[in-house]
Protein backbone atom coordinates (compact mmCIF):
# COMPACT_ATOMS: atom_id res chain seq x y z
CA UNK A 1 0.00 0.00 0.00
CA UNK A 2 1.07 3.54 -0.84
CA UNK A 3 1.63 6.34 1.60
CA UNK A 4 0.35 9.52 1.37
CA UNK A 5 2.19 11.97 -0.82
CA UNK A 6 4.72 14.01 0.65
CA UNK A 7 3.33 17.33 0.71
CA UNK A 8 6.44 19.18 -0.53
CA UNK A 9 5.36 17.54 -3.91
CA UNK A 10 2.70 20.44 -3.85
CA UNK A 11 4.80 23.38 -4.48
CA UNK A 12 1.84 25.36 -2.89
CA UNK A 13 2.36 27.24 0.65
CA UNK A 14 0.02 28.73 2.88
CA UNK A 15 1.30 32.07 3.90
CA UNK A 16 2.36 31.82 8.29
CA UNK A 17 1.12 35.41 9.00
CA UNK A 18 -2.51 33.80 8.69
CA UNK A 19 -3.43 31.79 12.06
CA UNK A 20 -4.17 28.11 11.52
CA UNK A 21 -7.33 28.13 12.22
CA UNK A 22 -8.76 30.91 10.45
CA UNK A 23 -10.02 29.15 7.06
CA UNK A 24 -7.96 29.91 3.52
CA UNK A 25 -9.87 31.99 1.15
CA UNK A 26 -11.47 30.65 -1.96
CA UNK A 27 -8.65 32.13 -4.33
CA UNK A 28 -6.08 30.36 -1.74
CA UNK A 29 -8.17 27.15 -2.20
CA UNK A 30 -8.63 27.29 -5.99
CA UNK A 31 -4.43 28.30 -6.44
CA UNK A 32 -3.94 25.00 -4.28
CA UNK A 33 -6.46 22.78 -6.38
CA UNK A 34 -5.29 24.18 -9.81
CA UNK A 35 -1.39 23.27 -8.92
CA UNK A 36 -2.32 19.87 -7.85
CA UNK A 37 -4.22 19.03 -10.87
CA UNK A 38 -1.63 20.27 -12.69
CA UNK A 39 0.93 17.96 -11.16
CA UNK A 40 0.22 15.14 -12.99
CA UNK A 41 3.19 13.21 -11.87
CA UNK A 42 1.41 13.88 -8.14
CA UNK A 43 -2.01 12.18 -8.47
CA UNK A 44 -1.63 9.66 -12.15
CA UNK A 45 0.39 6.99 -10.33
CA UNK A 46 -2.43 7.05 -7.05
CA UNK A 47 -5.57 7.61 -9.16
CA UNK A 48 -7.64 4.40 -9.07
CA UNK A 49 -10.91 3.59 -11.59
CA UNK A 50 -13.39 1.79 -9.54
CA UNK A 51 -16.07 0.39 -11.56
CA UNK A 52 -17.82 -0.73 -7.61
CA UNK A 53 -17.53 3.25 -6.34
CA UNK A 54 -16.69 6.42 -6.60
CA UNK A 55 -12.70 6.47 -5.31
CA UNK A 56 -10.99 9.23 -3.02
CA UNK A 57 -8.44 9.80 -1.51
CA UNK A 58 -6.99 12.17 0.63
CA UNK A 59 -3.37 13.01 -0.33
CA UNK A 60 -2.69 16.24 2.42
CA UNK A 61 -3.92 17.47 5.32
CA UNK A 62 -3.13 20.53 7.47
CA UNK A 63 -4.47 22.38 10.22
CA UNK A 64 -6.31 24.82 7.87
CA UNK A 65 -7.28 22.67 5.05
CA UNK A 66 -6.95 19.28 3.03
CA UNK A 67 -7.18 18.39 -0.19
CA UNK A 68 -8.77 15.06 -1.70
CA UNK A 69 -8.37 13.30 -5.32
CA UNK A 70 -11.40 12.01 -6.12
CA UNK A 71 -11.41 9.25 -9.59
CA UNK A 72 -15.39 9.09 -11.38
CA UNK A 73 -16.26 6.19 -13.77
CA UNK A 74 -19.21 7.71 -16.33
CA UNK A 75 -22.34 7.43 -14.13
CA UNK A 76 -20.84 7.77 -10.69
CA UNK A 77 -21.81 10.57 -8.47
CA UNK A 78 -21.73 11.81 -4.67
CA UNK A 79 -25.54 11.64 -4.25
CA UNK A 80 -27.03 14.82 -2.54
CA UNK A 81 -24.89 15.59 0.27
CA UNK A 82 -23.48 19.26 1.73
CA UNK A 83 -19.96 19.50 3.63
CA UNK A 84 -20.85 20.07 7.37
CA UNK A 85 -19.79 23.75 7.39
CA UNK A 86 -16.56 23.16 5.10
CA UNK A 87 -16.10 25.50 2.44
CA UNK A 88 -14.11 23.69 -0.82
CA UNK A 89 -13.17 24.65 -4.80
CA UNK A 90 -12.67 21.95 -7.03
CA UNK A 91 -10.89 21.80 -9.88
CA UNK A 92 -11.64 19.05 -12.99
CA UNK A 93 -7.84 17.60 -13.84
CA UNK A 94 -9.31 15.17 -16.42
CA UNK A 95 -12.35 14.90 -18.21
CA UNK A 96 -15.71 16.75 -17.09
CA UNK A 97 -18.42 16.59 -14.37
CA UNK A 98 -21.80 17.67 -13.89
CA UNK A 99 -22.96 19.95 -10.66
CA UNK A 100 -26.49 19.87 -10.04
CA UNK A 101 -27.37 22.62 -6.75
CA UNK A 102 -30.00 22.74 -4.40
CA UNK A 103 -31.99 26.10 -5.22
CA UNK A 104 -35.24 26.96 -3.03
CA UNK A 105 -34.83 23.83 -0.35
CA UNK A 106 -34.69 21.79 -3.12
CA UNK A 107 -37.87 22.68 -4.69
CA UNK A 108 -35.56 23.46 -8.11
CA UNK A 109 -31.72 22.40 -8.81
CA UNK A 110 -29.28 24.10 -11.22
CA UNK A 111 -27.27 22.59 -13.27
CA UNK A 112 -23.45 23.51 -14.19
CA UNK A 113 -20.93 21.78 -16.55
CA UNK A 114 -17.72 21.64 -15.31
CA UNK A 115 -15.62 20.67 -17.95
CA UNK A 116 -11.69 19.81 -17.67
CA UNK A 117 -9.61 22.53 -16.19
CA UNK A 118 -12.50 24.50 -14.63
CA UNK A 119 -13.05 25.37 -10.75
CA UNK A 120 -15.90 25.47 -8.85
CA UNK A 121 -16.83 26.34 -5.41
CA UNK A 122 -18.85 24.58 -2.79
CA UNK A 123 -20.30 27.03 -0.34
CA UNK A 124 -20.57 26.33 3.25
CA UNK A 125 -24.24 25.60 4.00
CA UNK A 126 -24.56 24.56 -0.04
CA UNK A 127 -26.17 20.92 -0.79
CA UNK A 128 -25.41 19.60 -4.28
CA UNK A 129 -24.80 16.25 -6.06
CA UNK A 130 -21.83 15.70 -8.78
CA UNK A 131 -21.55 13.03 -11.11
CA UNK A 132 -20.02 12.19 -14.21
CA UNK A 133 -22.56 12.04 -17.10
CA UNK A 134 -19.87 11.70 -19.67
CA UNK A 135 -18.38 8.67 -21.19
CA UNK A 136 -14.94 8.59 -20.24
CA UNK A 137 -13.38 8.99 -16.62
CA UNK A 138 -12.83 11.54 -14.67
CA UNK A 139 -10.21 13.11 -12.30
CA UNK A 140 -11.05 16.18 -9.80
CA UNK A 141 -9.04 17.84 -6.96
CA UNK A 142 -11.23 19.18 -3.41
CA UNK A 143 -9.60 21.41 -1.23
CA UNK A 144 -11.52 22.06 1.83
CA UNK A 145 -10.55 24.64 4.79
CA UNK A 146 -11.25 24.33 7.00
CA UNK A 147 -10.65 20.01 6.92
CA UNK A 148 -13.33 18.04 5.99
CA UNK A 149 -14.60 16.42 8.94
CA UNK A 150 -17.95 14.70 7.26
CA UNK A 151 -20.61 15.21 4.84
CA UNK A 152 -24.45 15.05 5.67
CA UNK A 153 -26.85 13.15 3.05
CA UNK A 154 -29.75 14.65 1.59
CA UNK A 155 -32.99 13.35 0.00
CA UNK A 156 -34.69 15.28 -2.93
CA UNK A 157 -38.47 14.20 -2.45
CA UNK A 158 -41.81 15.52 -3.20
CA UNK A 159 -41.44 18.00 -0.13
CA UNK A 160 -38.40 19.06 -1.09
CA UNK A 161 -34.78 18.86 0.13
CA UNK A 162 -34.74 16.42 3.32
CA UNK A 163 -31.95 15.20 5.46
CA UNK A 164 -30.98 11.34 4.70
CA UNK A 165 -30.33 9.31 7.18
CA UNK A 166 -26.43 8.47 6.08
CA UNK A 167 -23.84 10.73 7.55
CA UNK A 168 -20.26 9.84 5.83
CA UNK A 169 -17.41 10.64 7.99
CA UNK A 170 -14.21 12.04 5.16
CA UNK A 171 -16.80 11.57 1.90
CA UNK A 172 -16.56 14.00 -0.45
Amino acid sequence: MRSDPDPADFAVSVPSARPPSEPLSRSRMKEIARAVAANHGLWQPIVRMDPATRWHQRLHSAADYDVWLESWLPGQDTGWHDHAGTSGVLVVARGELEERVSVLNGVLTQVRHIPEGAARRMGRRGVHNLTNVSLAPAVSVHVYSPPLGATRGYKIGAMGLMRSPWNASSQN
